[in-house]
């Protein structure tokens, strides 16, 4: 049983049908998640809002809200793309999707002045919002070959 599973997830497919909806509750998932973690850290003071964000201004809810917004949206669209030209599309999205997470986690390191605990914060919310929007279009989006 186990070969079947394993070749039913190394078969998987874009479906198309869902794609927009599953992009969609990623979106509001991520968002959501991300906007507790931010009020949480915020309370805590683990996002100063002196410290200016690359020019962005400080960090602050309707930021958190608007990125991880953008981050869905890239996400599905992203996922749109290799579905079209992968074989397997489910894992190389999942592999392209992990590179992007590693590359995004420079971003929080660059912000001048930046406490650690800040640092930390944004590492998790672009954690949360990879893992939300690469779970959801990656079950929710995605239908054995053949289905």
């Amino acid at each position: 049983m186990e070969a079947t599973s394993t070749d039913t997830a190394r078969n998987r497919r874009v479906f198309w049908g869902r794609l927009v909806p599953a992009g969609a509750l990623a979106l509001v998932l991520a968002a959501a998640a991300n906007a507790v973690l931010y009020l949480v850290t915020s309370s805590l003071g683990a996002m100063p809002q002196d410290v200016d964000a690359n020019g962005q201004g400080p960090i602050t809810l309707p930021m958190v809200v608007a990125m991880s917004a953008v981050g869905a949206v890239v996400g599905t669209l992203v996922y749109a793309v290799v579905g079209r030209f992968a074989r397997r599309p489910v894992r190389v999205f999942r592999l392209v999707s992990a590179l992007a997470l590693v590359l995004s986690f420079v971003g929080p390191f660059t912000i001048p002045g930046a406490p650690a605990a800040m640092v930390g914060a944004l590492l998790l919310m672009h954690t949360i919002a990879a893992v939300t929007v690469v779970g959801l279009l990656t079950t929710l989006a995605a239908k054995a070959h053949g289905d």
